[in-house]
């Protein structure tokens, strides 16, 4: 941790920087799901669960937050951070029910299946088929279709962005916003960033090549842009984005240049890099810096879903 000036908040938990290698996945989630099971719903949410069924006849749980008493228009489709191989954590549910709250507005959490059980592209597919639901049932749901954003952290935010893809080249109705927090966009390992961090805790160049491996285990030639949105032959068409980095992460610099093909396609990309922080800096919301950037989250929603000019963009 000394090698980084790292914000102070983050400090107490540099005991979670231990290393993480494919034998200890079991372990790692079987305490996050011990961990979220006794997660309270917050007041001002609720909470119900809706089984998809997939194209290979399994099914996955649909994590639906609404606001008590407040009828919400919009919809945030959230695909949470994993790594592709970890499951949810309790700090993803806590966040999908501020954004619940503070929006006004109606989260679905994706329980997609992970690698290295189900590579690519089962967890992408049922990824896909979450979007079509939402889609499908926004009649059902109370929303406008026209209102249904989409978002992830970290690997969710490849799911996302990649998604978003997949529905722009199908010409289906797409998302009126990308949420992307600290996202992957890459399968390589070149950037600066990746080169300057490859020892950085929580999250490095090790990591990234492990993650890659269990997910990605069958050699793609040319790599799908839907599993590293980078690889698109274009950028046009895609709607605008928040897009959240930070400083010593290997990933950030995969944030800014997705901002930049967003932008270079005349498409508004809103960056936000958060100073001193690591990858998944937000895992304890509680902290000063993640209360922060919980405001310029909360912000950049409302301003979408508030918009009522706002419609999806054009075919």
């Amino acid at each position: 941790m000394t090698r980084y000036s790292i914000f102070k908040d983050v400090r107490p938990y540099k005991f979670l920087a231990w290393p993480l290698v494919p034998v200890v996945i079991p372990i790692v989630n079987t305490s996050l799901w011990l961990a979220r099971k006794s997660l309270p719903v917050s007041s001002g949410v609720t909470l119900k669960k809706v089984l998809l069924s997939t194209t290979d006849d399994t099914s996955v749980t649909l994590y639906i937050y609404s606001p008590v008493d407040q009828p919400a228009s919009a919809c945030l489709l959230y695909f949470y951070g994993s790594a592709y191989f970890m499951t949810q954590s309790p700090h993803h549910h806590k966040w999908a029910m501020t954004y619940a709250k503070e929006t006004t507005s109606i989260v679905v959490l994706v329980d997609y299946r992970q690698a290295p059980r189900y590579p690519f592209p089962a967890p992408f597919n049922d990824c896909f088929q979450a979007a079509d639901w939402v889609f499908n049932h926004s009649r059902n749901l109370g929303i406008d279709p026209r209102k249904i954003a989409v978002g992830g952290d970290s690997s969710g935010g490849a799911l996302a962005a990649g998604v978003t893809l997949l529905r722009r080249d199908r010409h289906l109705p797409n998302f009126c916003f990308q949420f992307l927090l600290y996202p992957v966009m890459h399968a390589r390992t070149q950037t600066p960033s990746m080169r300057a961090f490859d020892k950085t805790p929580f999250w490095n160049n090790a990591l990234y090549k492990m993650m890659w491996s269990l997910y990605v285990q069958k050699p793609i030639d040319p790599v799908q842009p839907y599993a590293a949105p980078l690889e698109a032959r274009h950028f046009r068409n895609l709607p605008p984005a928040y897009i959240e980095v930070c400083e010593y992460d290997p990933l950030r610099d995969e944030g800014l240049l997705y901002a930049k093909e967003l932008m270079a396609a005349k498409t508004e990309a809103d960056v936000a890099v958060v100073p001193k922080a690591l990858h998944g800096y937000d895992i304890p919301y509680w902290t000063k810096r993640s209360q922060a950037f919980e405001a310029r989250r909360i912000a950049a929603l409302k301003t979408v879903f508030e918009d009522q000019q706002s419609t999806r963009y054009k075919q």
